[in-house]
């Protein structure tokens, strides 16, 4: 999988937005980041699992998901190695990564309009 690919998949989800900070490009639904490319660099991702599917992938794919370091990876933050993961498993990951986030934004910030500030 290459970093265009991963792109793809992210903005394939629905009312999936990019934006770049500090050199990375961060994939968000809600306005709430949900995936990272480039961490460290267009090889990886970062991607916002729960726990509970954080284990699954590593499960599934050991050598393409691993734990972000410290706190953040106890809380489910995944380190992707793109090299190593199928698409469908990637996509799996992501539209979990999604879920998990869109469970933690008020109802009226799910809307598209209201993540793309045209409310």
């Amino acid at each position: 999988m290459t970093s265009e690919e991963f792109r793809a998949l992210a903005l394939g989800l629905p009312n999936v937005q990019a934006a770049t900070s500090l050199g990375n490009e961060e994939f968000r639904v809600a306005g709430a980041v949900f995936a990272t490319l480039g961490s460290p660099d267009v090889t990886r991702a970062v991607i916002k699992l729960s726990p509970q599917d954080q284990a699954e992938f590593m499960g599934m794919a050991p050598n393409a998901f691993s734990p972000a370091h410290g706190g953040p990876g106890a809380r489910g933050a995944t380190r992707v190695r793109l090299a190593a993961v199928e698409p469908p498993v990637l996509r799996r990951a992501l539209e979990a990564a999604c879920r998990k986030v869109l469970s933690g934004v008020t109802p009226a910030a799910r809307s598209p309009r209201a993540s793309s500030g045209t409310g």
